[in-house]
């Protein structure tokens, strides 16, 4: 059983203004994936290995695939594919997930091409979320799929030809049936209904196979694949995954809200600001905040440095329909401007490692900050009624992570917001896709000690 860790986290002296944002497990997902599926040794250099980076390497390795994880001196890792996936090799296997939606979603539709009976699990609330409009289209495909959540068995290898699945659920699914398609014999037509959301992941999912030799081509609501065959990989045998946006992310709460108290500014380093990662979107909307936000472009590796300054000034108004991954550290940013502050199209956070609209929701009432809910034909709104920057809670302030990556590191910015300690209940996962992460604030000026 995993353990929880609880800490107490208090404003302290910051050693350093200055982070080097972590790298996007997003991409490392879709490269190690990429990788096993090209036919060639390919190496994906990242400087952090998180419990859902281990869960995909993890996942490939059960399908047949031989990929190896060196610590690289002086900090980092190489994840190595030494032999790729091919079909035929297994008979039968389990493949764990771990906690990691996106490898359960990405290896589903992969696991039936690569073994003849495969079992894909998970643990944590995966075997909770929702699987069931993949497990239909695979069982349209020629597949054999149940039930339709995990742990899912899978038999029989599915065939090219026209797929539709609905855009507003997961774009894990389509990301999932993108990696699948163009192994089939013959070309495949994947379509999407209605309005595609987080549409920079499967516009990343599409990218980063295109780079590796696969021939897929977008028209407007639809995928075009050609398969049996990829024209080879063309990709350098190393890359390094981009930073990661969706992360960094948290860092900027932090530094909005602990500016001219614990640090004057804070400055980010190691993104690429014409990435296609949805959350990039951050900047514009802390600016919006009233935050200062510069951007130096320093020619490095395409990457540039961002230097954030001032509190929230001003409520915002944002369509989260692409960004749900943003929507805990916005919604901590405007729990401490003057005004309400409302975040739309919030209903898939429902889906995520936790109830993230109610998990926020508390979050937000343990520091004084009301949170209310609507809802409309479906969609549901988000409305934070922001209590400013100087009305700190007059007591220890406890927050229930529920063991959800995105809900601990939202809860460490309230500790520069606040006069008084933050307890994180369950704080270690941040570990799902940021280990490492209290000892990157804890220079920044969060001390961070563990409750007994």
């Amino acid at each position: 059983m995993r353990k929880k860790t609880d800490l107490k986290l208090t404003k302290t002296n910051a050693l350093t203004d200055s982070v080097i944002a972590i790298s996007s497990k997003s991409y490392v997902h879709r490269l190690i994936i990429s990788a096993t599926l090209c036919g060639r040794s390919v190496t994906v250099s990242t400087n952090i290995m998180s419990a859902d980076m281990e869960a995909t390497v993890r996942a490939v390795n059960s399908l047949g695939a031989k990929v190896e994880v060196l610590q690289v001196p002086g900090g980092g890792y190489d994840i190595t594919v030494k032999s790729p996936l091919t079909t035929g090799m297994v008979k039968k296997c389990v493949v764990d997930c771990g906690e990691s939606g996106s490898t359960a979603r990405f290896i589903l539709p992969l696991a039936p091409i690569f073994a003849d009976t495969a079992v894909v699990t998970g643990s944590g609330r995966l075997p909770e979320r929702p699987m069931g409009p993949l497990c239909e289209v695979l069982n349209a495909a020629g597949v054999n799929v149940v039930p339709d959540h995990l742990p899912i068995t899978v038999q029989g290898r599915p065939k090219a030809g026209e797929y539709s699945i609905a855009g507003n659920v997961s774009s894990q699914f389509i990301s999932g049936l993108l990696f699948m398609l163009p192994l089939l014999d013959g070309s495949s037509t994947l379509t999407i209904e209605g309005k595609l959301e987080s549409a920079g992941y499967v516009d990343m999912t599409a990218d980063v196979m295109t780079k590796f030799g696969f021939d897929i081509t977008r028209r407007e609501n639809a995928f075009l694949i050609n398969g049996a065959e990829s024209s080879g990989c063309v990709i350098p045998e190393r890359i390094e995954a981009e930073g990661d946006w969706s992360n960094a992310a948290y860092i900027m709460a932090i530094a909005a809200l602990g500016s001219g108290t614990v640090f004057d500014s804070i400055t980010i380093d190691g993104l690429n600001p014409d990435s296609i990662q949805g959350d990039r979107a951050i900047i514009p909307i802390l600016r919006d905040f009233g935050i200062s936000v510069s951007e130096d472009r320093d020619g490095k590796a395409g990457n540039a440095v961002y230097t954030l300054s001032g509190n929230p000034s001003r409520p915002v108004d944002v369509d989260c329909s692409q960004i749900p991954d943003l929507v805990p550290a916005l919604a901590v940013v405007a729990a401490y401007t003057k005004g309400d502050s409302v975040f739309r199209n919030v209903e898939r956070l429902r889906m995520k490692e936790c109830d993230r609209i109610e998990a926020v929701s508390e979050m937000l009432s343990k520091v004084g900050a009301k949170v209310d809910i609507t809802s409309t034909n479906g969609s549901e709104n988000m409305t934070v009624h922001g209590k400013g920057m100087n009305a700190p809670a007059d007591h220890t302030v406890i927050i229930n992570s529920f063991n959800d990556h995105r809900i601990a590191m939202a809860a460490a910015a309230l500790a520069v917001a606040e006069s008084m300690p933050v307890i994180i209940e369950d704080a270690m996962a941040v570990n799902k896709s940021y280990p490492g992460f209290f000892d990157h604030i804890e220079k920044l000026g969060i001390s961070s000690k563990q409750e007994t």
